[in-house]
């Protein structure tokens, strides 16, 4: 099989994005968020260029609130009347980006920006959309988390090289890794990484990392269970 992943949000983007237009009313835009079971919903105009975002956070504000003191038959009626439009986010606020990007950019944007989806735009058409979960579903897939194995917490010295003798160890016991990675934290000129490998036996492997100078944190199985 041939390996076609690069890592741009064109590969994980939700294509068959369900939209909605700006003239479209309160209960069109609460029916799709309930019915279709999602949170976001991209608002865009005839030609599918993106105008807007309506989540439903924005449809738990827009209703009770402006009608509070309404009967229920003037609650429906302005309800009905109420476009998408006068309620939704604008395409000028909004934080986009091309479908080229890289998806650890689209992680960093929406963890800065506190917000749950990045719609994907080529010009001013919407391309697709990513979300939260598709973002897990992406980190599920990119750390092989489905694979058994048993995950490593090492120390190591913060210098270029220092992962060699690691690797080495690994290749004496003709040990697979599954992903490796090094969070940016760096104390007393030591790095945290962490290791997952495709073996649940590693008492060996654990005596020959601290001999390579290598001060192992924790051990875990994956899956615990």
């Amino acid at each position: 099989m041939r390996i076609s992943y690069k890592g741009f949000l064109r590969e994980r983007a939700q294509r068959k994005v369900i939209t909605i237009r700006p003239e479209a009313s309160f209960y069109e835009a609460n029916t799709l968020i309930r019915e279709k079971g999602i949170r976001h919903l991209p608002v865009v105009d005839a030609d599918q260029k993106l105008v807007g975002l309506v989540t439903d956070r924005d449809l738990r504000a827009a209703g009770p609130s402006q009608a509070s003191d309404l009967s229920i038959h003037e609650l429906h009626y302005v309800l009905q009347k109420l476009k998408v439009s006068a309620f939704m986010m604008p395409r000028e606020n909004l934080i986009t980006v091309s479908p080229d990007v890289v998806i650890e950019e689209a992680v960093q944007l929406m963890h800065h920006h506190k917000i749950g989806c990045l719609p994907l735009v080529e010009g001013d058409r919407l391309y697709g959309i990513i979300t939260e979960t598709d973002i897990l579903a992406h980190f599920v897939d990119i750390f092989g988390l489905r694979q058994k194995g048993t995950r490593l917490t090492l120390a190591l010295e913060d210098k270029p090289g220092s992962m060699i003798g690691i690797l080495q160890v690994l290749k004496d016991h003709n040990i697979n890794v599954i992903s490796i990675v090094a969070p940016s934290f760096v104390a007393e000129g030591k790095r945290l990484l962490v290791l997952r490998i495709e073996s649940e036996v590693y008492e060996d492997i654990v005596r020959e990392l601290e001999k390579a100078g290598c001060e192992v944190l924790s051990i875990g199985k994956w899956p615990s269970s």
